[in-house]
């Protein structure tokens, strides 16, 4: 489950207000689930690996939507939420209102009979099913914010995926889309070593299929007419054949001794022609 409630009060235009006393260390998750019975023939393709992303990127998601301060009742969409673990921080945690949530079919299907059923039931989260590679089934410009975790790089088509984020946000809505950190030290010394990058070698394909560099989140975020606001890491990373991490020596973070990347942007209105 997320983490428990922390202290927190409205201000007058009903925006969060959260003192940051909880503790990540906390918090457990739901165990892992067998991912055998819930396949479906393109579910390798655009679905996570076992439907929830890490517990750093979970942290860096949080931090980011901290500083958004968004309000209780902004419009909020967990984009490839796989098995619903980050839509119920946002409910339990941010206190929204209604949280929307969209995966492939097989992955919403398991949702709606788990742990997570009594939100949807309650109206507090509503759930939509379809292809993360093709048109997404909502509206233009409907949300305030998408978060997109640990998605873009099981996708074909990231370029058509960013576009329809920005076909639907807001304007000044914000976007987070996180992904494995492609120029890691150690993502670069697998290549040289074995011609594969860390993150995409034969065991994670064909989950794994899109490699993007920070450069390529850039390029396509602005060829969707979203403003980069900052491209930033998880500051943590495994050392590889150990269960150790860099950040046993403080200084070591940012991209070199991260191994996931996040890009956040914002809708900006368009000047007048």
């Amino acid at each position: 489950m997320s983490a428990v409630a922390p202290p927190r009060t409205r201000n007058a235009g009903g925006f969060i207000r959260l003192k940051q006393t909880h503790s990540h260390k906390s918090r457990v998750r739901e165990p892992r689930f067998d991912a055998a019975g819930t396949q479906e023939n393109s579910v390798r393709i655009g679905v996570q690996d076992q439907g929830f992303s890490n517990e750093p990127v979970y942290r860096l998601a949080e931090r980011t939507i901290l500083k958004w301060s968004l309000s209780y009742a902004a419009t909020i969409l967990d984009l490839g939420g796989g098995r619903g673990n980050f839509t119920k921080t946002l409910i339990d945690y941010f206190h929204f209102e209604r949280v929307h949530f969209m995966d492939f079919a097989s992955l919403i299907q398991s949702v709606r009979g788990n742990y997570f059923a009594p939100l949807i039931q309650s109206g507090r989260v509503i759930c939509s099913s379809g292809d993360l590679n093709k048109a997404l089934p909502y509206l233009d410009a409907t949300f305030d914010a998408v978060i997109s975790l640990e998605v873009i790089e099981h996708l074909e088509n990231p370029r058509h995926f960013v576009r329809e984020i920005a076909r639907i946000l807001k304007v000044n809505g914000r976007c987070l889309i996180t992904t494995p950190n492609q120029i890691s030290l150690v993502s670069k010394l697998c290549l040289l070593a074995r011609d594969q990058l860390q993150h995409f070698q034969d065991g994670s394909y064909p989950a794994h299929i899109t490699a993007l560099l920070p450069i390529d989140l850039q390029r396509i975020s602005t060829e969707a007419g979203l403003a980069v606001k900052t491209i930033c890491y998880t500051d943590d990373g495994v050392i590889p054949r150990t269960n150790k991490k860099w950040q046993v020596i403080p200084f070591l973070t940012g991209k070199w001794f991260s191994d996931n990347v996040a890009v956040v942007m914002e809708k900006v209105e368009l000047p007048q022609a």
